[in-house]
Protein backbone atom coordinates (compact mmCIF):
# COMPACT_ATOMS: atom_id res chain seq x y z
CA UNK A 1 0.00 0.00 0.00
CA UNK A 2 1.28 3.67 -0.98
CA UNK A 3 2.42 5.55 2.26
CA UNK A 4 -0.39 8.85 3.22
CA UNK A 5 0.81 11.68 5.33
CA UNK A 6 -2.35 12.00 7.77
CA UNK A 7 -3.30 14.45 9.96
CA UNK A 8 -5.49 13.08 13.04
CA UNK A 9 -7.76 15.68 14.78
CA UNK A 10 -8.78 14.41 17.81
CA UNK A 11 -9.37 16.10 20.89
CA UNK A 12 -9.13 13.29 23.19
CA UNK A 13 -4.88 12.50 23.65
CA UNK A 14 -5.26 8.46 24.29
CA UNK A 15 -7.56 7.96 20.99
CA UNK A 16 -5.30 10.51 19.22
CA UNK A 17 -1.91 8.75 20.29
CA UNK A 18 -3.54 5.25 19.90
CA UNK A 19 -4.65 5.87 15.95
CA UNK A 20 -0.86 7.66 15.59
CA UNK A 21 0.60 4.54 16.91
CA UNK A 22 -1.15 2.27 14.62
CA UNK A 23 -1.21 4.61 11.43
CA UNK A 24 3.00 5.07 12.03
CA UNK A 25 3.52 1.28 12.66
CA UNK A 26 2.18 1.42 9.00
CA UNK A 27 4.33 3.48 7.46
CA UNK A 28 2.50 6.46 7.13
CA UNK A 29 3.40 9.70 8.25
CA UNK A 30 1.43 11.32 11.32
CA UNK A 31 1.14 14.94 11.98
CA UNK A 32 -1.20 15.30 15.96
CA UNK A 33 -3.66 18.27 16.29
CA UNK A 34 -5.81 18.48 19.31
CA UNK A 35 -8.23 21.37 18.11
CA UNK A 36 -10.02 21.71 14.28
CA UNK A 37 -8.37 25.37 14.30
CA UNK A 38 -4.53 24.09 14.96
CA UNK A 39 -5.33 22.07 12.22
CA UNK A 40 -6.66 24.19 9.88
CA UNK A 41 -3.47 26.20 10.30
CA UNK A 42 -1.23 22.67 9.96
CA UNK A 43 -2.50 22.95 6.62
CA UNK A 44 -1.16 26.31 5.51
CA UNK A 45 2.10 24.84 5.80
CA UNK A 46 3.60 23.07 2.42
CA UNK A 47 3.62 19.49 2.31
CA UNK A 48 1.07 19.48 4.62
CA UNK A 49 -1.43 15.83 4.82
CA UNK A 50 -3.72 15.67 2.02
CA UNK A 51 -5.71 12.62 4.27
CA UNK A 52 -7.64 14.20 7.69
CA UNK A 53 -8.75 11.98 10.06
CA UNK A 54 -11.50 14.19 12.01
CA UNK A 55 -13.55 14.10 15.22
CA UNK A 56 -16.51 15.35 14.72
CA UNK A 57 -17.10 16.64 18.33
CA UNK A 58 -14.53 18.81 19.88
CA UNK A 59 -14.48 21.57 22.67
CA UNK A 60 -14.18 25.33 20.06
CA UNK A 61 -14.26 24.70 16.59
CA UNK A 62 -15.92 21.23 16.28
CA UNK A 63 -15.28 18.97 12.90
CA UNK A 64 -18.48 20.04 11.13
CA UNK A 65 -16.78 23.99 10.89
CA UNK A 66 -13.85 22.63 10.14
CA UNK A 67 -15.30 21.05 7.15
CA UNK A 68 -17.17 24.26 6.19
CA UNK A 69 -13.66 25.93 6.60
CA UNK A 70 -11.93 23.44 4.54
CA UNK A 71 -14.76 23.65 1.73
CA UNK A 72 -14.05 27.48 1.08
CA UNK A 73 -10.27 26.59 0.74
CA UNK A 74 -8.97 27.05 -3.24
CA UNK A 75 -7.38 23.50 -2.89
CA UNK A 76 -10.06 21.69 -1.20
CA UNK A 77 -10.21 19.32 -3.78
CA UNK A 78 -7.17 17.94 -2.67
CA UNK A 79 -7.88 16.79 0.41
CA UNK A 80 -9.89 13.81 1.75
CA UNK A 81 -11.85 13.65 5.41
CA UNK A 82 -12.74 10.87 6.99
CA UNK A 83 -14.82 11.49 9.89
CA UNK A 84 -14.84 9.61 13.40
CA UNK A 85 -17.84 9.67 15.97
CA UNK A 86 -19.40 8.32 18.36
CA UNK A 87 -22.75 9.68 17.35
CA UNK A 88 -24.84 6.84 14.97
CA UNK A 89 -26.67 9.50 13.32
CA UNK A 90 -24.33 11.32 11.42
CA UNK A 91 -23.46 8.56 8.70
CA UNK A 92 -25.34 10.44 6.45
CA UNK A 93 -22.43 13.02 6.27
CA UNK A 94 -20.41 10.12 4.57
CA UNK A 95 -21.55 11.92 1.08
CA UNK A 96 -20.49 15.41 2.20
CA UNK A 97 -18.40 17.27 -0.17
CA UNK A 98 -14.57 15.67 0.72
CA UNK A 99 -15.87 12.96 3.17
CA UNK A 100 -14.29 9.55 1.83
CA UNK A 101 -15.85 7.74 5.26
CA UNK A 102 -16.91 8.28 8.76
CA UNK A 103 -15.95 5.94 11.34
CA UNK A 104 -18.23 4.87 14.35
CA UNK A 105 -16.33 5.46 17.61
CA UNK A 106 -14.92 2.74 18.84
CA UNK A 107 -13.93 0.96 15.60
CA UNK A 108 -11.89 -1.20 14.49
CA UNK A 109 -8.08 -0.17 13.37
CA UNK A 110 -8.82 -2.29 10.18
CA UNK A 111 -11.44 -0.11 9.46
CA UNK A 112 -9.36 2.78 9.64
CA UNK A 113 -6.85 0.76 7.56
CA UNK A 114 -9.38 -0.20 4.89
CA UNK A 115 -10.44 3.44 4.26
CA UNK A 116 -7.10 4.30 3.92
CA UNK A 117 -5.71 1.55 1.86
CA UNK A 118 -8.86 2.56 -1.04
CA UNK A 119 -7.60 6.29 -0.57
CA UNK A 120 -3.84 5.31 -1.32
CA UNK A 121 -5.34 3.75 -4.33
Amino acid sequence: MEMVAVLVVEDDKDIRESIAEVLEAEGHPVTQMSTARAALGALERPGSPEFVLLDLRMPGMDGLSFLDALRARPDRDRFRVVLMSADRAVTHLEHAPGVVGVLQKPFETDELLELLKRYAG
